[in-house]
């Protein structure tokens, strides 16, 4: 269980370790000459994590559907090639699709009940990679919503990507467990836990557990006296993950692994009420991590890693530019780039602990259709210990749609 406190000297986590308890600290004092730092220069540049909202799918509950029967589908078309030839993150390409369809219920206004079956094809495979069923109930009132079943998972946490892998979206898209989600004037929450790899009795391998807390809290909204003047937000955001593995009752002769990783950070945004621009923002973070295993598996039982991004979004083209520094980073939910251990399949124990990234961002999205949208990325880095271009580049069809069936009369 955490506790968060929050006040003007300090932000504490109080956990089972102290380990978080000092690095926020620090991460504190980071946030604080940040904050100064836009006093000083408030010019209007502005936040926000990378804009991944033509992409996600939440999970509605609409009061004026109460009763009904409806029936639902989401479906993703992914392409995504990696050009990558460092001996950190392999080069591949993804190319195939997602398709969930579902049946939905409302017992009540605010009480969504849903089960359909998910079905993953990767275009040329004799096969479907995964077909599992879906299930959720979602209560929803006022600010806050409970999920058990299929969670509202993957991008829709709003995760920074060292923390969390864009490619979970495609190669891990079912999240299992619980959620809990949290929306006032002041504070966003995503607290969740995902019961990733049952176990049982003599079972060879250990049990697996993913969650964590997305939470971002408002400093400040500054909206013109007239509508067509501009907005400027201040944020602090603060995340972390989880993920253990283990158990009492399996047959692997591996050990307990449990590791943290946290990030602490401060969003600047402005809005523009303009034809051609419409957003500047700069976003910044401090990550740090730790391995609390009784017994070492990873390359490092610490890390620490910076993270700092600015963009521009335009009627035509979003543009963002990341730099990434980390020394000793690992984090197996993470992108695969910011790690400091290689995660290749040809060279699987390499290590370079001073990692140093510069990645620029071009996106656009297109809506074709309400609820059908279509994404277009080109990402090309550099690696600042291998000097070479290498890059991604990726497309993406996003649908979402439901409709009514019947009514219950009772």
């Amino acid at each position: 269980m955490l506790i968060i406190l929050v006040d003007y000297r300090c932000l504490i986590i109080t956990s089972t370790t102290a380990f978080l308890c000092h690095y926020l600290l620090f991460f504190m004092k980071l946030f604080k000459l940040l904050f100064c730092l836009y006093v000083l220069f408030s010019s209007g540049l502005a936040s926000a994590q990378l804009n991944n909202d033509a992409l996600q799918w939440h999970i509605p509950v609409n009061e004026e559907n109460a009763n009904e029967i409806r029936f639902g589908v989401n479906v993703f078309g992914f392409s995504k090639n990696n050009e990558y030839f460092n001996s950190i993150a392999d080069g591949y390409t993804l190319f195939g699709y997602h398709l969930n369809p579902k049946l939905i219920y409302y017992p009540a206004s605010f009480v969504r009940v849903e089960a359909g079956a998910f079905m993953w094809k990767d275009f040329g495979s004799s096969g479907y990679q995964q077909i599992a069923p879906t299930f959720t109930a979602k209560i929803e009132q006022n600010n806050w919503a409970l999920l058990f079943g299929t969670l509202e998972g993957n991008l829709s946490h709003g995760y920074i990507e060292p923390l969390y892998d864009f490619e979970r979206l495609i190669n891990n898209r079912l999240e299992n467990g619980m959620q809990f989600l949290l929306n006032t004037d002041r504070l966003r929450m995503d607290a969740w836990i995902d019961w990733n790899k049952m176990i049982y009795r003599a079972d060879p391998e250990r049990e697996v557990i993913n969650g964590g807390i997305s939470s971002t809290i408002a400093l400040l909204e500054r909206v013109g006296r007239k509508s067509e003047e501009d907005t400027v937000r201040v944020a602090l955001p603060l995340q972390f993950t989880a993920q253990h593995k283990g158990g009492q009752i399996d047959a692997s002769d591996l050990p307990l692994l449990t590791v943290v990783n946290v990030a602490v950070g401060l969003e600047l945004e402005k809005e523009y009420n303009q034809n051609f621009l419409h957003r500047l923002y700069t976003k910044n973070y401090l990550l740090g991590f730790k391995d609390f295993s009784n017994e070492f598996q990873l390359p490092f039982s610490q890390g620490s890693g910076l993270y700092l991004n600015a963009g521009v979004d335009t009627k035509y083209q979003n543009v963002m530019l990341s730099y990434w520094q980390g020394s000793g980073y690992v984090n197996q939910l993470g992108g695969r780039l910011y790690q400091s251990a290689s995660t290749t399949y040809k060279n699987p124990d390499y290590i370079e602990q001073e990692r140093r990234l510069l990645i620029l961002r071009f996106m656009k999205d297109i809506e074709i259709l309400d609820n059908l949208f279509l994404t277009l990325r080109l990402e090309p880095f550099i690696d600042f210990n291998d000097p070479q271009l290498e890059f991604s580049n990726s497309f993406y069809l996003n649908f979402n749609t439901e409709f009514f069936l019947a009514k219950d009369k009772r």
